[in-house]
């Protein structure tokens, strides 16, 4: 195993783990697995057998498969947001020339048809073209540092915080220069390379394609084709194990996503899935097209089992229904199943009329009524909440219950594996068998989850005795307490609706895009009902932040930040969750859960009360920077929260040479719309002699604490610890404007 993988496992809990072998259903190969026994479940996985294939392809073609993404070329992030975008072309090959090769092509689109590409002269900036009046034009989009954060900009007294954002601008707002004015309008296509490629096939159906794999007996032969029922996507057809499976490509912006996995281009993923298998074992590696039949004379494979029905998802290719027994049930006929109550029958195919096909018993797809079952989720698939379902993490391949569970020992006639276990448990149709060579290992195994079985019948028990001694069902508490965490399926939701046990998790930056941006109204509703969750992403490898606050006002409600970091983002979380006698938990407030609520439209803050605010800096005291000597301090004043409340509104004038009691004596006047949602913030900083800022300490408050009067502001450091002795002493008067017709505020 990887060092890497080895360190996400926590086995210090568990009974007994080591190696054994499983039979490979496909190839009837014994394979070493590691399993590990814990107090409720043995785990195993195949991370052994996996890393024995994968080390040919040496180190960094590892690399790329752990991560799933192929390195971004020329280091363009894949996770800023206008990697996905149509518009962004990122580099391309003939630079400047392709770019007006490309826009005259597409000229027919009319003015304001553009791309954004990658400069080729200024490394690490991007060019915008675009096409007006029968001639290409080309503006260099510059970006510089602005208090460690990066901004883009075409002219310097408007800058933006992402490329993303500036293309936002200029597609709603005209681009001025001085000869013309013009709005970017229709992006320019992404070029579409994989026409022409033998593997493609623009104009075949499922049943053409299935055709023609049934000539290639041979598992990675394959075709890439539009998908039938999706516009807006494409399909693979290919050979594995004897079948012809096919598996979407969802388009989304310019990307081609197959399961988690994206790409720039189709070629882009053909190749990846040459080197790397798509399907258990199975890499592409025959593409099939009508002249290859032609020219090898190949027949119809009529043994071939075709179209598996529906779609497969790469990260779901084993799942099965399975259901559970509530009645008893005596077939009638030969081609039905009888079962006992509890029975587990698996590999289930829902069928119309009330009967459904299943095994059970050592009987296949054989029927029985669908009245007489409940469906229950696969056990390789179950999350029961407990502390190590998920112990191996990402190299879990499997898992059965101990309890109840049955083991004993027999012999085979394999060299090198003579001693077998053979488990058995009530919720399992089949023995489970795992092999080794020692027979001591063998009795030590057997010892262990015996023992380990017992313990988990007497706990079983014990549960229940409890549960009928106090009259609560464990089942009570665990519905109450946890959500269940599910994959984000927006289609989902909105065709079943919302459920309110189920939460979802979103990185940073497809929660700026889908939560504040594109889907905010949607979002509003679905935080009226689910929970959601919002955590940094990967690539923030400094442990840096995201600003926290449009998730907030979008209603998120749990915004995961790394805490070891001393910056503005936890500066804000620190302070927001100050309120309500900082337990942990904050209510959002009851205009969130209105109907027409948007939270970048002032005009849905219904039967909120605005406030009139005006501060008088009056002076401060002992501001020091440790080592720094003497500090020349000035004070910001920044409201964040919604967005048109939010900005600086004040920036003092800096008092040379004096952190000890600096006086301003300066004052600014703001109104504040949604004083639910707002944050003020007062940071002390300390001109050096560069010119630069640095920070000397900060206090944020929640807006509807504010009280009017004299204030005296105690001062904390990065990490929200106080600061001996630096305070601010400000003047503050806080009131209510009267709001005349058209939403203006009238002190």
């Amino acid at each position: 195993m990887r060092s890497e993988e080895g360190r996400d496992m926590d086995l210090r809990n568990t009974v007994k783990n080591g190696i054994l072998y499983l039979e490979d259903p496909v190839d009837k190969e014994w394979n070493p697995h590691f399993f590990v026994l814990t107090q409720n479940k043995l785990f195993y996985t195949d991370s052994f057998h996996r890393d024995q294939e994968n080390d040919e392809d040496g180190e960094g073609e590892e690399e790329e498969s752990r991560t799933g993404f192929q390195r971004p070329k020329e280091g363009v992030p894949n996770d800023e947001l206008h990697f996905g975008e149509k518009w962004f072309h990122g580099k391309l090959p003939g630079g400047r020339s392709e770019a007006e090769d490309v826009l005259r092509k597409y000229s027919r689109l009319g003015d304001g048809t553009f791309l954004v590409r990658e400069s080729e002269t200024f490394v690490g900036d991007y060019s915008l073209s675009f096409w007006r009046q029968g001639k290409v034009n080309h503006c260099r989009i510059r970006s510089k540092q602005d208090k460690g954060q990066t901004k883009y900009f075409l002219i310097d007294s408007n800058c933006f915080d992402s490329l993303y954002s500036l293309i936002t601008h200029y597609r709603n707002h005209p681009l001025r220069s001085q000869e013309f004015l013009i709005t970017l309008q229709e992006p320019v296509p992404q070029p579409n390379k994989h026409e022409g490629k033998e593997w493609y096939h623009p104009h075949a159906t499922r049943s053409t394609a299935e055709e023609l794999l049934k000539k290639v007996p041979s598992d990675g032969a394959f075709l890439v084709r539009p998908s039938d029922k999706d516009y807006n996507a494409y399909t693979i057809s290919f050979r594995a194990e004897k079948k012809i499976k096919h598996c979407r490509i969802k388009v989304e912006g310019r990307l081609y996503t197959i399961g988690t996995v994206q790409f720039e281009s189709l070629v882009e993923l053909v190749s990846y899935y040459e080197r790397h298998p798509l399907y258990r074992k199975v890499k592409l590696w025959c593409p099939v097209s009508e002249e290859t039949v032609h020219r090898l004379g190949m027949e119809v494979d009529d043994n071939s089992i075709s179209g598996t029905p529906g779609y497969i998802d790469p990260s779901s290719f084993t799942s099965k229904l399975t259901v559970k027994a509530i009645y008893d049930y005596q077939a009638r006929n030969d081609d039905e199943l009888s079962f006992c109550k509890h029975a587990i029958i698996t590999n289930v195919n829902k069928q119309d009329g009330g009967w459904w096909r299943g095994d059970y018993g050592g009987k296949r797809q054989q029927w029985f009524p669908s009245n007489y079952v409940e469906e229950i989720e696969p056990q390789q698939d179950r999350d029961d909440n407990s502390a190590d379902s998920l112990l191996l993490g990402n190299l879990q391949k499997g898992s059965l219950d101990v309890m109840g569970a049955v083991v004993e020992l027999a012999t085979s006639g394999r060299p090198g594996l003579e001693w077998v276990l053979r488990i058995q448990n009530p919720n399992m149709c089949t023995i489970f068998e795992v092999a080794t060579s020692s027979q001591d290992q063998a009795l030590d195994w057997v010892s262990s989850i015996k023992e380990t079985a017992q313990s988990a019948s007497a706990r079983e028990s014990q549960n229940k005795e409890m549960e009928r001694a106090c009259r609560i069902a464990k089942e009570m508490s665990s519905l109450i307490i946890y959500c269940r965490s599910v994959a984000f399926n927006m289609d989902r939701i909105r065709s079943k609706g919302f459920i309110y046990n189920e939460m979802s998790s979103f990185p940073e930056t497809k929660a700026e895009k889908l939560i504040c941006q594109q889907e905010s109204k949607f979002f509003t509703k679905y935080h009226q009902h689910q929970f959601s969750r919002v955590y940094p992403k990967g690539q923030r490898i400094d442990s840096s932040n995201y600003n926290p606050v449009p998730m907030w006002n979008s209603g998120c409600q749990m915004v995961a930040l790394n805490y070891q970091t001393p910056d503005k983002a936890m500066q804000l979380n620190q302070s927001k969750f100050r309120l309500n006698g900082n337990c942990g938990y904050v209510l959002r407030p009851d205009v969130m859960f209105r109907n027409d609520y948007d939270a970048a439209d002032m005009t849905t803050v219904v039967g909120v009360e605005p406030l009139s605010i005006s501060i008088q800096i009056i002076a401060a005291r002992h501001l020091s920077r440790s080592g720094r000597g003497t500090t020349s301090p000035f004070v910001e004043i920044e409201v964040l929260g919604a967005e048109y409340d939010t900005g600086i509104k004040i920036t003092t004038k800096t008092v040379c040479d004096n952190g000890l009691n600096p006086v301003w004596n300066e004052s600014c006047d703001f109104d504040i719309i949604n004083p639910h949602l707002a944050l003020l913030r007062f940071v002390v900083q300390d001109e050096d002699m560069f010119g630069d800022s640095n920070f000397i300490g900060q206090g944020i408050y929640f807006v509807g604490a504010l009280r009017t009067g004299y204030r005296s502001v105690p001062l904390k450091n990065g990490f929200s610890e106080d600061l001996e002795l630096a305070t601010l002493l400000i003047h503050i008067s806080v009131k209510s404007p009267k709001r005349m017709s058209g939403g203006t505020l009238v002190r």
